[in-house]
């Protein structure tokens, strides 16, 4: 078996894994009871005088027990009107209340108003957030089990115009298809989103807050309070909405943060690599291989685009390379399997196309999204997008091979 082949029949297999934990995941149904505690809502925010205030609005209009919120604002120093706007809406709700902090970053202003807080469970939100109207009354239900330490929700992208935030809200339903899979079956999720994210106060202070030395806090204390033996959940009914990246240069500044502190956060906690649990074995190897894989595939795809480049003329050069970066390469190459015959990585490369479609299209519809003409296409021309976060995940590791700060210390 050759490194091709051998490459590709992980892939394969990975994604063969996701493909069987979300059909499993989608018999099993999560009813947590009717919990509903008092919850201090975080939001820490720097100049976001244009998303705080909507923000706010979509916590107060949750169909949630309003006497049972109190909503800490920590504002980390912003120069814009983010203050303003804050005391304009505290003046209309005894609820929300303002912290100042000196523009030590997000960790801090998280960290700053969790003392701040007076009740036992924790909600931390993103200024440009907006939650959906169930969100709270959902991503609150788990706690019911004193064994749950931390959940997330199901992030999408909010109102999607250019073609690049349609790939992101499609890759949005991919990774929450994962994510919910793992928790559902395994009872603890992977991949632990922070934009809208629920803790028990007292867990979260016994793995010791927010650090504010890794790029991905959210990640981190996930870890941290799955290493202290409690439950990290993603769940499917707690839905919010993020503004995605923009144009390349937002989404290359975000993904390098993001694949960084993933990295940071994978060497970090590489002693948890020896627990019994699948979900965590499936996230660092799933970490460490697609970081191997992303150096890999970009020098291959361009050696292989080139060696079998087409000379006869320009409607061959286009339709060569349409079939390349679409799904319409592991479509043509079934249709020429009789005169090409079968090879194993012709068999493991079309099979992770196909693959990946059905997976993309099965989490649209999982999470009641509506299968239309444009995330059709999206899922057809995907894999020139992974290319992308592919370059960016190579830019992280180099980043963080000549880094002085790989990691912090405790």
């Amino acid at each position: 078996m050759n490194f091709g082949v051998f490459l590709f029949l992980i892939v394969f297999s990975l994604l063969l894994i996701i493909l069987a934990l979300s059909i499993t995941s989608s018999f099993m149904k999560k009813n947590y009871r009717l919990f509903e505690p008092k919850i201090s809502v975080i939001i820490p925010a720097y100049n976001e005088e244009k998303n705080i205030k909507k923000c706010i609005q979509t916590i107060l209009k949750s169909n949630y027990d309003k006497n049972k919120l109190e909503i800490i604002c920590v504002d980390d120093g912003s120069t814009d009107r983010t203050v303003k706007v804050i005391k304009e809406l505290s003046k209309k709700n005894k609820n929300i209340r303002l912290v100042k902090g000196n523009h030590k970053g997000k960790s801090k202003a998280l960290n700053l108003g969790i003392k701040n807080s007076k009740l036992n469970y924790v909600l931390t939100v993103d200024a440009d957030t907006i939650l959906d109207r169930n969100f709270i009354k959902e991503i609150i239900r788990p706690f019911a089990d004193k064994n749950v330490g931390a959940t997330n929700g199901i992030v999408l992208i909010r109102k999607p115009k250019k073609i690049i935030e349609h790939f992101q809200l499609v890759e949005y339903y991919f990774n929450n298809l994962i994510r919910n899979s793992f928790s559902t079956i395994f009872d603890n999720g992977i991949w632990f989103f922070g934009a809208a994210a629920c803790f028990n106060k007292k867990i979260l202070e016994k793995a010791g807050l927010f650090h504010d030395k890794v790029l991905t806090e959210d990640m981190d204390i996930s870890l941290k309070i799955f290493e202290k033996g409690y439950k990290v959940l993603t769940v499917r009914k707690a839905v919010y909405y993020t503004q995605g990246c923009r144009n390349l240069n937002e989404l290359f500044s975000q993904r390098m943060r993001w694949f960084f502190g993933g990295l940071q956060c994978t060497f970090r906690h590489k002693k948890l690599w020896k627990r019994k649990a699948f979900s965590i074995k499936y996230l660092f190897f799933n970490q460490v291989f697609w970081a191997l894989f992303s150096i890999i595939i970009i020098p291959m795809v361009i050696y292989q685009v080139n060696y079998w480049m087409p000379s006869e003329g320009l409607l061959s050069t286009f339709s060569y390379l349409f079939r390349w970066f679409s799904l319409a390469g592991p479509v043509y190459v079934l249709y020429k399997i009789p005169d090409w015959g079968l090879s194993l990585i012709n068999i493991f490369g079309v099979l992770s196309g196909i693959i990946m479609f059905i997976i993309i299209i099965f989490s649209i519809t999982k999470f009641k999204g509506r299968i239309n003409l444009q995330k059709l296409l999206v899922a057809f021309f995907y894999f020139p997008y992974t290319l992308i976060l592919n370059l960016i995940l190579t830019s992280a590791i180099v980043k963080y091979t000549f880094s002085k700060k790989k990691h912090f210390i405790k």
